[in-house]
């Protein structure tokens, strides 16, 4: 089992440090990071100038100083391990160019956000044992559905329909209320894109002529599929006459691994998931993992897993300390 998945480290620096120190001591040849890579000094509802700024200077320090120098030492020492990692909901978009700028420099560091690459591992195997393991992919999806937070760089209606979740304002214009640090590319829905991911992941990469297979790709997405054991949340109670839901997660990515039975789903988001439900679940043929997120309390949750047998996985819990 020479792969892990871990998610909302939240720029965690002592769990980054745990994490790499897994990486050498287990001999991992990929590591999965399914989002919310980067510290936030401010909530998501701080939407004044000055905690906007502040906030997207803070997580461009964390990449800069820590992040970025912590992976790029560790990376030089490791040529045969691999990191692909797409961003999360509270991750400030205006710092993404930073992180492909070291993806551009690092050969073994892949920035996954709406991206197709080859996965190494397997390319490197089938190298000398062509028959031994299937030629696989990796892309990276990072939008969730409109929720609680008004940071809406990674944040998308689910449809056209556009209703608000329960406890939001239904007339709100989200839109215009909610925080961007950079101005989306395309206006477009979670179930637009995924209706014909090929095509969505061809618009951001014009020109590269890779060949999308579902059932041929490691999915990486921040939210969860919709109404599994991945995306449980604490009993919210009521708001006004209407039940709060238990499951924060997405009916459109849901429907993607329903309808296209992609090779693997690992996903991220609901931290709280991995205690109330579970880390994995099966959708069809598809696995599907939440390694979950215990950060608040320098604990590292992680899935180690056999990326040829996804049904062979394990979770641990390492305490940092």
């Amino acid at each position: 089992m020479n792969a892990i998945a871990v998610t909302d480290l939240h720029g965690n620096s002592r769990l980054y440090e745990l994490l790499l120190r897994i990486v050498d001591l287990w001999r991992i040849s990929s590591v999965f990071i399914t989002g919310d890579l980067a510290p936030a000094i401010h909530g998501p509802q701080d939407i004044s100038e000055l905690g906007v700024n502040e906030s997207t200077d803070n997580q461009r320090t964390f990449f800069t100083n820590i992040f970025i120098p912590l992976l790029e030492v560790f990376l030089n020492s490791h040529r045969h391990t691999d990191i692909y990692a797409i961003m999360g909901n509270d991750d400030r978009r205006a710092n993404e160019f930073i992180l492909r700028e070291f993806d551009d420099s690092t050969r073994n560091f892949h920035l996954m956000n709406d991206r197709l690459v080859e996965f190494r591992n397997a390319k490197q195997i089938r190298a000398f044992f062509p028959n031994e393991v299937p030629n696989l992919f990796v892309a990276g999806y990072p939008y969730v559905p409109i929720g609680g937070s008004l940071l809406m760089d990674w944040v998308k209606h689910e449809d056209r329909v556009g209703l608000m979740p329960p406890g939001m304002e239904s007339l709100m214009d989200i839109e215009s209320s909610g925080i961007r640090t950079v101005k989306p590319k395309f206006t477009t829905t979670m179930e637009e894109d995924l209706v014909d991911f090929s095509s969505y992941l061809r618009k951001w990469e014009p020109g590269k002529g890779m060949s999308y297979h579902p059932a041929r790709t490691i999915h990486l997405f921040h939210a969860p599929p919709y109404n599994t054991p991945l995306d449980q949340v604490a009993p919210q109670g009521r708001f006004d006459f209407v039940n709060l839901p238990d499951h924060i997660g997405s009916t459109a990515i849901r429907r993607f691994i329903e309808q296209e039975q992609p090779y693997l789903a690992l996903c991220g988001h609901c931290h709280e998931a991995v205690v109330l439900g579970d880390y994995k679940t099966d959708i069809g043929r598809t696995r599907c993992v939440n390694p979950g997120s215990q950060t608040h309390i320098d604990v590292l949750s992680l899935v180690q897993f056999d990326p040829y047998s996804t049904a062979d996985m394990k979770q641990f819990f390492i305490n940092a300390e």
